[in-house]
């Protein structure tokens, strides 16, 4: 006799109501706020502007550094709402790395950097900068079904366009 047990049918009930769907766990919520957000790429400033020197102190920052909140989302009896942080950002400056924790000044009081090096016998005569923010990311909830009523995730980053920096050198002549 042939095992019939694939074949099986499950009798579904008929005239009864088909139950109520299950709520959505919390971090699917959190996850679904946060697949919407589009990371702003951030955009480099140098004082001075597209040249500078060895020796002389370099101004960094970036447009970009802001906190934001997704849209609140929800569903039976929860919402959830995310946040991002920005904390620091990373400058691949050619011939470095620096971290500011902040989005840096044109007067260059909290982001700066001094090369050491001329930037000649680089491809273009030029350093290739970037800059990379990093979001901490947190959510919270607000509801009798919520699972917890907070949390992070791990952090996001985001990096910049490369900024072609040219870095020369200044000789002087002290002949007599």
């Amino acid at each position: 006799m042939a095992d019939n047990q694939a074949n099986d049918v499950v009798p579904v009930p008929q005239g009864g109501e088909a139950p109520a769907p299950a709520a959505p766990a919390t971090a699917e919520l959190v996850q679904q706020a946060f697949s919407s957000v589009a990371f702003p790429a951030p955009v480099v400033h140098t004082s001075p502007e597209g040249r500078t020197y060895v020796r002389m102190r370099t101004s960094l920052w970036v447009d970009g550094f802001e906190t934001f909140k997704t849209d609140p989302i929800g569903g039976a009896g929860q919402t959830v709402q995310g946040t991002a942080t920005p904390v620091s950002v990373t400058w691949n400056l050619g011939e470095g790395r620096l971290v500011c924790d902040d989005a840096g000044s044109r007067d260059g009081r909290t982001c700066q950097y001094t090369y050491k090096r001329s930037s000649a016998g680089r491809p273009g005569g030029a350093y290739s900068i970037t800059a990379t923010i990093t979001w901490q990311l947190t959510w919270a909830c607000d509801g009798a079904e919520c699972d917890a009523a907070s949390g992070t995730l791990p952090d996001q980053s985001m990096t910049s366009a490369p900024t072609p920096l040219v870095v020369g050198e200044i000789q002087t002549n002290t002949g007599s």
